[in-house]
């Protein structure tokens, strides 16, 4: 389970990271780089609208693996967490008086 969700959450946060850069910034960006105008692919109004829904759609799964992750490591993390009993200890001995010698030493 927590395998799976570091691979959703890597694909998710690369292909965000992919479709911000795309996006066209006051006329710029990678796409005007690479030739891309977005007006024959995405209609007239170009691609702003769909780039724009993408990317809160990828935000949003991005924060939901996000959490979900924290939630499955605090799960799998709490048996190591819990205080183990420990064993009774014997009451330590008192060291044994000596008695004085003859001398009173």
């Amino acid at each position: 389970m927590y395998g799976i969700l570091i691979f959703f959450h890597l694909l998710i946060s690369v292909i965000l990271v992919l479709v911000v850069l795309v996006q066209q910034p006051q006329k710029g960006g990678m796409a005007s780089i690479m030739g891309g105008s977005g007006d024959s692919m995405f209609g007239g109004s170009g691609a702003a609208p769909f780039m724009a829904k993408v990317t809160t759609a990828l935000a949003i799964a991005f924060m939901v693996t996000s959490l979900s992750l924290v939630l499955v490591s605090a799960r799998l993390a709490r048996p190591a967490l819990a205080p183990r009993p420990t064993p009774a200890q014997p009451t330590p001995a008192r060291p044994a008086q000596t008695q004085p010698g003859p001398l009173g030493d």
